[in-house]
């Protein structure tokens, strides 16, 4: 069990930090023995457990019992070798003189955390907060240059092994359902549904100038294939026949959606209201946010959707705001819908630190909209849906990677393969940790003049073959949920066997939730190789169970 003794404003991002880490701990409880005791308040007591980590960027009374002088970092990252960067986005402090270097530094030869042995503990001074590195991920996110870094992740990646470098196991339930080595969540923004209801406007001369010119210049590049030049100019020439009604309005791909999503689940998030721009937006050109149809115009569509059993969301215009317009925006998409649990993703992806808190509010279940539009990454550094600080109820599920900052010539404007060699490292990330990956594909970007179903294809394939479980949003969120309901009540571990006692929040085989018993690191005798760094145990919420570490 690990114990937590933190600052009193510290203590709720604490509690979210320990449910993206699913592992046996509670707060410090005097009297109580630990084998790790996690300190983050700059008075550190003497305290008795095999491990200590005290995190702190600002000298502590550690510090002075031990000699410790600690300054600033030269660098704002960590180093932990080979080669993985950890951006810190507080401040990160040195330390001199007493102890020995640990495995992490700020690539500058700073020592950042530092061992130390004392006579009741092992300590690892270590010169960041914690608890503040989360809190920023998880509210302000990371700057687009860090956005192929999952930088939460990674500080629970240094956690688990510090611990296990200590010799003592940890378990933990991992974010993925068994038989899975992660979660897929395929989602579509809706924000055209015909060529036709653009009459000579904006939209319609900008995609007449990129289908026959920018796809001319791709293809005399050699950025674009022939067949897409080819496409693009024969859906040119058919729109005289697409606004008679003679032939099919190509914007509209629900059908084309339902029919490559079948073997998987996804969203179509949906305007609740017509040619509204929304109010307080601070970008560029904000009368182009307006929409031309809203879901009233689709009711067959949606109902086709439904019962096929894809989800229908909102496509937020002022919910990100304002409490009251996104109850208005709520009440729309349930009238069409007949559901009431319903998700949010938020047109332009407008957001700020108080969205929140009123799309709470409002009564959604869970937003998505925490992403970029310029670039694709971890904007929270995680690949888990998370709690935004303040909350309750509503989960965050991240938005990873989006078809419009890969593509569109506005943003980075990259090729197919450019695209991949962008995209595959963020995947590796998501397999090796498991979590959720979410995927944002337009619908209209299967279209002329975008053409981009052939890389939508692959990458629906590549996460198949990887093991992904697939769900819709609100499976997914779902899912997270009873992750988090679990509660480890006690860990005990003795020298071969760990005895748990779990409160199952309800959850039972469905949730396909498992133990992960993580061995300390040693080498067996026998055959001078490493032991397995794991191995899994199948959990049908049992309230108690007894793991043999051999």
């Amino acid at each position: 069990m690990i114990s937590v003794l933190c600052n009193e404003g510290e203590r709720e991002i604490a509690r979210e930090f320990f449910e993206l880490f699913k592992t046996p701990w509670e707060f410090f409880v005097p009297g109580r023995t630990y084998p790790v005791i996690i300190s983050t308040r700059p008075e550190t007591p003497e305290l008795e457990a095999r491990l200590l980590i005290v995190f702190s960027s600002k000298p502590t009374t550690f510090d002075d019992r031990e000699g410790i002088l600690v300054g600033p970092a030269a660098s704002d990252h960590l180093l932990i070798k080979p080669s993985t960067r950890i951006p810190i986005y507080g401040n990160l402090a040195s330390f001199r003189e007493q102890g020995q270097p640990a495995t992490c530094d700020s690539g500058d030869s700073d020592t950042v955390a530092l061992k130390v042995t004392e006579p009741h503990a092992n300590v690892l001074r270590v010169g960041y907060d914690l608890f503040g590195e989360v809190a920023f991920l998880l509210s302000e996110g990371q700057p687009a240059e860090n956005a192929p870094i999952p930088t939460l992740e990674h500080h629970i990646s240094l956690l688990r092994n510090w611990i296990l470098d200590a010799g003592i196991p940890v378990v933990e339930i991992p974010p993925i359902p068994q038989g899975h080595t992660f979660i897929a969540c395929l989602t579509h923004d809706v924000d055209f549904v015909g060529v036709r209801r653009h009459r000579l406007d904006r939209t319609f001369w900008g995609f007449v100038y990129r289908a026959l010119v920018g796809s001319a210049v791709g293809y005399l590049s050699g950025r674009s294939s022939l067949r897409r030049l080819a496409k693009n100019w024969t859906a040119i020439a058919s729109l005289p026949l697409v606004y008679l009604g003679l032939i099919e309005d190509f914007w509209d791909q629900f059908e084309t959606y339902a029919e490559l999503d079948q073997r998987f689940s996804s969203t179509f998030f949906l305007i609740p209201f017509k040619n509204r721009v929304g109010t307080n937006l601070h970008a560029p050109f904000p009368r182009r946010r307006a929409v031309h149809y809203d879901i009233c115009d689709v009711r067959e569509k949606v109902d086709m959707l439904t019962q096929l059993g894809y989800e229908i969301g909102l496509h937020g215009i002022d919910a990100w705001h304002s409490a009251e317009e996104g109850r208005q925006e709520l009440a729309r998409i349930r009238e069409v819908t007949g559901q009431t649990d319903i998700g949010v993703r938020v047109h332009w992806l407008c957001f700020d630190r108080h969205s929140p808190e009123a799309l709470a509010q409002a009564g959604f279940c869970y937003d998505s909209s925490f992403g970029y539009n310029e670039t694709v990454g971890f904007k929270g550094g995680t690949t888990q849906a998370f709690r935004p600080l303040g909350l309750t109820r509503l989960l965050e599920l991240p938005l990873h990677i989006q078809d419009t900052a890969l593509f569109f010539p506005g943003r980075l404007g990259l090729t197919d393969t450019q695209a991949w060699d962008l995209c595959a490292p963020v995947i590796d990330a998501t397999v090796q940790r498991g979590g959720v990956l979410t995927i944002l594909w337009h619908m209209r970007s299967l279209a002329p003049e975008r053409l981009w179903g052939d890389f939508y294809l692959q990458l629906q394939q590549d996460l198949q073959n990887r093991g992904a479980w697939f769900g819709t949003a609100r499976q997914v969120v779902q899912w997270f949920r009873r992750r988090r309901a679990v509660v480890f009540e006690d860990c005990h571990v003795d020298e071969d066997t760990v005895r748990l006692r779990l409160e199952n929040g309800g959850c039972g085989p469905e949730a396909r939730l498992f133990l992960r018993v993580h061995r300390p690191r040693k080498i067996e005798p026998a055959s001078g190789h490493a032991a397995p760094a794991y191995f899994d145990v199948p959990w049908d919420g049992q309230p108690s169970l007894e793991i043999s570490l051999r």
